[in-house]
């Protein structure tokens, strides 16, 4: 076999391994959705197999029994706030950490990075206690004002990184055209942002739609539940009947699997898009 066959023999055998890696790990959201629009009797039958009776019953039920468009607009609103304050805020951070360094800088830095080191576990109690003194507890604005910390350093440390690869004379070019510090970053430094902040964007976003902990902790009304939390009192409630809760789950997913498919491209444009300097 020449050594061209090989590399074809192998590019074909790892198409096939991805393939299969890929059908792993796509299953069982599938099967999550196939089953939430079969009957309950199809399900204890055969949950693997595809619906022979295909019946919108069990979503509808979810619909306008779990005031599923009231988690929807919580979880919706919040991602909302949280995402745009947290990517502006980590993009001015990691601007000015990134590009005026200093022993300062490098101290701030190395405190946001500890930041990412510290178990969210670590800071239940405290941060519980903390709500309760500011009276922020139980309502949406303790938890936006709560996660929007929690997330920035994160966004702040691949700030700081992407910024390094601006060069630095298009500020300076701003500064000449009479541009102050506040319209350098916007105009300048900012759109060159875009494709990583597109990245943090994506990954906030699905943070907050997934985030279960903080979510039950802040939101504990039942008009102020994200889906996470409707998701979990669904499985809760309907623990005999898994139509119901597959349903639940699935309404719970759709919307955020439909954005991260649009999205994803930005990712790769994110991480590929710091990788040439200059």
């Amino acid at each position: 076999m020449t050594k061209k066959s090989a590399r074809k023999v192998l590019f074909v055998a790892l198409e096939i391994m991805g393939i299969i890696v890929a059908l792993i790990f796509v299953y069982p959201a599938l099967m999550v959705i196939t089953n939430a629009v079969k009957p309950i009797g199809e399900i204890l039958k055969n949950p693997f197999a595809l619906p022979k009776a295909f019946t919108l019953k069990n979503i509808l039920d979810i619909i306008e029994n779990q005031n599923f468009f009231s988690a929807l607009f919580n979880t919706l609103s919040i991602a909302v706030v949280v995402v745009v304050v947290t990517v502006i805020l980590s993009a001015m951070a990691g601007y000015k950490l990134g590009r005026f360094g200093g022993k300062i800088s490098i101290i701030i830095s190395m405190l946001f990075i500890s930041c990412m080191l510290v178990p969210f576990q670590a800071i239940l109690i405290p941060i519980a206690k903390m709500a309760k003194t500011l009276t922020i507890a139980g309502t949406k604005l303790g938890y936006v004002l709560i996660i929007i910390p929690l997330y920035a350093p994160m966004g702040i440390f691949v700030c700081q990184g992407f910024v390094k690869t601006i060069p630095i004379s298009l500020e300076e070019s701003a500064v000449l055209d009479g541009c102050n510090p506040f319209e350098t970053f916007f105009r300048i430094v900012f759109p060159l942002l875009t494709p990583i902040l597109a990245s943090i964007t994506v990954l906030y976003s699905l943070w907050i739609w997934n985030d279960y902990a903080l979510a039950s902790l802040m939101l504990t009304s039942v008009s102020r539940r994200t889906l996470t939390l409707m998701v979990y009192s669904g499985f809760s409630k309907f623990s005999n009947r898994w139509d119901f809760s597959l349903a639940t789950l699935s309404l719970s997913v759709i919307p955020v699997l439909i954005f991260y498919v649009f999205m994803q491209k930005y990712i790769v444009r994110g991480i590929t898009a710091g990788a040439i300097k200059g």
